[in-house]
């Protein structure tokens, strides 16, 4: 397969970039493979991150049932707990909290002195429905920056969370429907976590939010009623 982009320079890769995405040593693993892969190291069950057709499926315990609702629940899937080690050809992989969703993790690959890791999705902000993002000591980091330009400087979680339900009091004085649109998977589940706080009143959700939220629920997850 054609390498896209070139090695760091160290002749020590652990990972390459390919038209199939990121590739281990001798192709014994892929992370969140762009196509099907024998072995692929997922970081979160968002769709551009976990797609179908790989032969077996790692990630971190609380992503499994994500995974499976989303990419069928006869996948093979192997769960490791966040830090925990396991073997893959010559390298020794791990998964450690990245407080995207519920399930969220940066992929470390080590082998020998040399530490790589694949952040994934990830936010610092604290979330109520996930573990918080963990920093990884390593030798090179592979990172997502969706809003990484210093242009995006959003309002806080607790501000947002105020603004939709002083909205939603406001719709209900109006006698209108208050229809908030978000993402099924994560952000449905944010906002109904932030939202906890000031109200206990419940929502109704779309119908491609209900298995999704009721996994968080029984991760643990305190959201509004439903």
């Amino acid at each position: 397969m054609e390498t896209i982009e070139a090695s760091n320079g160290t002749g020590n890769d652990l990972l390459r970039l390919r038209k199939d995405g990121l590739v281990g040593p001798q192709g014994a693993f892929h992370v969140d493979a762009w196509t099907p892969a024998p072995i692929n190291l997922v970081t979160h069950a968002h769709a551009d991150h976990a797609r179908v057709g790989s032969h077996e499926y790692w990630c971190a315990s609380p992503c499994v049932p994500l995974l499976r609702a989303r990419l069928g629940a006869d996948i093979r899937v192997r769960a490791l707990n966040y830090g925990e080690k396991a073997k893959v050809g010559d390298c020794w992989v791990s998964f450690h909290p990245a407080g995207h969703i519920l399930g969220s993790a940066q992929v470390k690959v080590e082998r020998g002195s040399q530490t790589w890791v694949v952040t994934g999705d990830y936010k610092r902000d604290f979330d109520p429905t996930c573990l918080p993002f963990e920093p990884q000591p390593c030798d090179v980091l592979i990172t997502e920056a969706t809003f990484g330009l210093p242009i995006y400087a959003w309002p806080s979680t607790e501000a947002t969370a105020r603004e939709i339900h002083a909205w939603w009091t406001w719709c209900k004085s109006e006698k209108l429907a208050a229809v908030l649109f978000c993402y099924s998977l994560g952000k449905a589940q944010r906002v109904l976590a932030e939202l906890l706080r000031l109200t206990d009143e419940s929502v109704l959700l779309h119908g491609a939010m209900l298995g999704l939220t009721q996994i968080y629920r029984d991760q643990g997850v305190a959201l509004l009623p439903t």
